[in-house]
């Protein structure tokens, strides 16, 4: 092949695969079922990816004592699924599964920390069992990009705690979520 086919051939395989991550969100955001998630705040800087916010949900943390779960085994970078019932348009936390539900409302996440309880037996001080007492979740909808010189005020209002922050999320059918907007004060 001569050269100049190679480059077009280059040139529409890294087009079509650009096209493909673009469809895919696109497909969310006009399949999916909008929620609200209410953020709680959170302060990194990154200066090399544009003016953005870093978002932390209510149901990034999940204390297991609370929720109900399909199974007690978690492990690190492991998929989780966790369904939500909707309250006034907000996502609550209903039960957490290592597999896709059927016929629910989910969203689809990773382990990324796992806590522990340890239990010891009390006559010989030895540590019987250990049962999770907490799991950190991401959803792939942790950063938002905003208009330039947006961020910093964002999060400043997050971290205040003076200004209420959430975000609005499209939930397609398979758990995967789009931030469709973030509102501030409900606007």
């Amino acid at each position: 092949m001569n050269q100049k086919k190679v480059l077009y051939l280059t040139l529409v395989f890294w087009l079509l695969i650009f096209s493909g991550f673009i469809a895919y969100k696109e497909y969310t955001l006009r399949t999916g079922t909008e929620v609200m998630l209410k953020t709680l705040p959170v302060d990194p800087r990154d200066l090399f990816r544009g003016d953005y916010v870093t978002l932390n949900y209510e149901i990034s943390t999940l204390d297991m004592e609370k929720f109900h779960a399909e199974n007690s085994d978690f492990y690190y970078d492991e998929p989780v699924y966790l369904t939500l019932k909707l309250e006034n348009g907000y996502g609550i936390p209903k039960e957490i599964y290592t597999t896709p539900p059927e016929d629910e409302l989910y969203i689809k996440g990773k382990v990324k920390g796992v806590i522990y309880d340890w239990e010891t037996d009390e006559s010989s001080n030895m540590t019987e069992e250990a049962t999770i007492k907490e799991l950190r979740v991401d959803y792939g909808i942790e950063s938002y990009f905003v208009p330039e010189g947006r961020g910093m005020e964002i999060e400043k209002a997050q971290q205040t705690g003076k200004t209420k922050v959430d975000a609005k999320v499209i939930i397609d059918k398979y758990g995967n979520a789009v931030i469709k907007s973030l509102l501030i004060d409900g606007k």
